[in-house]
């Protein structure tokens, strides 16, 4: 065995020869961690390197330790794993320690949400004190390089962020922004469909959470999806249709039953619920597989609080309420990296003598929240006209598509 260490030394060692490397040969690595590992369904070098820690540790191996033997298998094959950035944990973090650690990603916390978590959450919900809090995210913050970064290493971040089809090429289009090299939904956005019934809001979202599922090359990210349906509208045998023509188009092999299986459904029937749903999330997400889930819809966000908070006399509890249910959607964003994709109701202004009267439930709160607001109309038969409302990055342009029996379309004319 120790023949085979000498082999391995980084300056003898050719990425080429990755496939013919055993467990065994990773400096550190003993036989009885790697019959551990082997047991555990981890095979191979990629697998190793693949697995999470949280996995590894389920196997047996320490963090530290799985640590170790992840940087000896990069600095062995600096040319496959260059880019490969070890997740941080919460035991890197100084003053916590194995048990705490525990504890609190039993309660599904992880390094990244206690760093988006408000700090009285942190008190209420996971037993920190304040003070203790506060010192654990600044210690974060500075492991991550601090609080402030230029505007070219944002820009650079950008361009790399993921994004993911819409399934229809005016809707791609509308939402490209050439200089991040953008077309479609982006990872970690949030977005905000409003407009009256009948205009094509949870058409876009069924057919979201199909392309979501959509390999890489197909311009899907291959993740499942989320949907939270407060008005009764979800539809399986509307997935089965949109999924059988997207399987159809690109030859994806993907089973229907299997894609129905990817998309994890909860129903909200009242304000309280919804807001329970969210942060029910929040554990969920923390405590499953890195990158699992792309999407998170919720349809429609504003109909419960429509209906419970009735009369002027509610309207600023109302706004709080919804203020802090938006608030754990940004932050399932900030943290996990999910595209937030929520609808909106409308009402028609009276106050509106020109124009069109028609504007989005939620007022000034709802108004700052999403990155990108859509404005959907009913046109002429099955098409849908779309327009930019308000964006940061994307002009406020139009463009029409059909919903068909075959979902979301590109419009002929």
């Amino acid at each position: 065995m120790a023949t085979k260490v000498k082999i391995l030394e980084p300056v003898e060692m050719k990425d080429e020869n990755l496939d013919d490397m055993n467990l065994e040969d990773i400096p550190g690595l003993g036989p009885k961690s790697a019959t551990m590992l082997k047991e555990g369904g981890i095979n191979s070098v990629s697998a190793l390197m693949g697995s999470t820690l949280q996995e590894l540790e389920i196997l047996g191996l320490t963090r530290t330790t799985s640590k170790k033997l992840r940087q000896s298998v990069k600095e062995l094959f600096p040319n496959i794993y260059s880019d490969f950035i070890e997740d941080q944990s919460l035991e890197d973090i100084e003053g916590i320690g194995p048990t705490t650690a525990k504890s609190l990603r039993d309660k599904g916390m992880n390094i990244h949400l206690l760093q988006t978590t408000p700090v009285k959450e942190l008190e209420a919900r996971y037993g920190l004190t304040a003070t203790t809090a506060s010192k654990y995210q600044s210690l974060i913050s500075a492991m991550k390089g601090g609080f402030f970064k230029s505007a070219y290493d944002i820009m650079e971040n950008e361009r790399n962020t993921d994004y993911f089809t819409f399934g229809a090429d005016s809707l791609d289009k509308l939402f490209s922004v050439p200089e991040l090299g953008i077309s479609g939904i982006k990872a970690g956005d949030t977005y905000e469909f409003f407009g009256a019934f009948r205009s094509g809001k949870s058409q876009i979202c069924h057919q979201l959470c199909v392309t979501i599922q959509l390999p890489k090359e197909f311009g899907g990210l291959d993740k499942r999806a989320i949907y939270i349906d407060s008005e009764g509208t979800f539809s399986p045998s509307r997935i089965i249709q949109m999924a059988q023509r997207l399987k159809e188009e690109h030859g994806w092999d993907k089973s229907v039953d299997d894609i129905l299986g990817d998309i994890l459904v909860a129903r909200a029937k009242n304000t309280d619920m919804q807001q329970q749903i969210t942060i029910k999330l929040l554990d969920i997400l923390g405590n499953t597989e890195k990158d699992i889930y792309g999407i998170l819809v919720v349809d429609s966000v504003s109909s419960h609080f429509r209906a419970e908070y009735a009369g002027r006399g509610t309207l600023a509890e109302r706004q709080q309420t919804l203020n802090h249910h938006l608030s754990i959607l940004n932050r399932i964003a900030d943290t996990y990296g999910l595209s937030i994709v929520i609808t909106n109701q409308v009402q028609s202004n009276p106050a509106q003598f020109f124009g069109d009267p028609t504007v989005a439930v939620g007022g000034n709160i709802m108004g700052h929240w999403a990155t990108t607001r859509c404005y959907l109309r009913k046109s002429k038969g099955e098409k849908r006209v779309i327009r930019i409302f308000d964006s940061p990055m994307i002009g406020e342009l139009e463009a029409i598509f059909e919903i068909t029996e075959n979902g979301v379309l590109n419009s002929e004319s």
